[in-house]
């Protein structure tokens, strides 16, 4: 294996043994350092959008507006082109993702007394870089089916897309939801983001009969999808009270903590149980718990 094979080998193991947002960077850092690149950078986005994922090795220094200006040949895969950079070398790869409409810039930055690779050498290194940051998103993204092939408790059907619905990957379960052949790529989602569910803490918003929830994930957002549960047809208040009834809390210390009567309670729990068609406390128990089962937390 020469060390040309031994670095793309490297970028595939790391893409199956890190997390997603852990690969990135790590392997801009095993690039740098294997072809002697001062830095490097990394953007991935949406045909014609300018948001996207922009990761940097090993600090900052190339802005989305840089990398947009770079011009490559056009109608084209894969492009290198030379970058004019003061003091340095730089090469720039254009990269399209074969099963989306996404698109990679690589930047990589060498000192002047370095030789340089020669642009086949780079292309192919740089394309495989791209595929291996693919399968570790879409390792990351399926992770909630295997859990759920297995019995397990699991977040529900995920995709990853950016704030303008531009999506990097979606899990079989997601795509089966929206009523989408998971054969075919889907390239937006067919529904936008809501602005209030885009900030740092993220969100929950209903499309059709569908629940989700979002939640920043680096530059993009991670997005849970499921259907109607029993405890969505209660008001937020309701909501509540039912779980707090279904962790086991008594009516005075639900009125307690919510600054309410015990009898408002009561009536509060009344009205639970009808809307939900039980009679016992064990079926409001087992109802918590699913809702619990189904809806992600806000950190990983």
């Amino acid at each position: 294996m020469d060390s040309t094979d031994e670095l793309i080998h490297g970028l595939y193991r790391s893409a199956v043994d890190d997390e997603w947002q852990d690969y990135r960077g790590k392997a801009l850092a095993k690039v740098c350092e294997r072809l002697g690149a001062s830095s490097a950078a990394w953007w991935s986005r949406g045909i014609g959008t300018r948001g996207g994922e922009l990761t940097q090795h090993p600090t900052p220094h190339v802005t989305v507006e840089a990398l947009d200006a770079l011009v490559f040949q056009t109608g084209r895969q894969e492009a290198v082109i030379e970058v004019p950079v003061r003091g340095q070398n730089g090469l720039a790869v254009h990269y399209a993702h074969r099963d989306g409409g996404i698109v990679s810039t690589v930047l990589l930055q060498f000192p002047l007394d370095r030789k340089l690779l020669s642009a086949e050498t780079l292309r192919r290194i740089l394309a495989h870089l791209v595929e291996a940051g693919a399968l570790a998103l879409h390792q990351f993204i399926r992770r909630d089916d295997w859990l759920q092939a297995m019995g397990r408790a699991n977040r529900g059907s995920a995709a990853m897309a950016d704030s303008e619905g531009t999506l990097f990957a979606a899990s079989e379960r997601f795509l089966e939801m929206l009523d989408h052949a998971a054969e075919t790529p889907m390239v937006r989602l067919p529904f936008g983001l809501p602005e209030a569910v885009l900030g740092e803490e993220g969100g929950e918003f209903v499309h059709g009969p569908l629940h989700l929830r979002v939640r920043r994930s680096g530059q993009l957002y991670l997005i849970y999808a499921r259907k109607p549960l029993p405890l969505d047809s209660l008001s937020p208040r309701e909501q509540e009270i039912a779980r707090a009834l279904g962790n086991g809390k008594t009516l005075k210390s639900i009125a307690r903590q919510y600054g309410i009567a015990v009898s408002t309670v009561a009536n509060h729990t009344t009205r639970i149980y009808r809307k939900l068609a039980i009679y016992r406390r064990e079926d409001l128990i087992d109802l918590v718990r699913m809702r619990a089962q189904t809806s992600p937390g806000k950190k990983k």
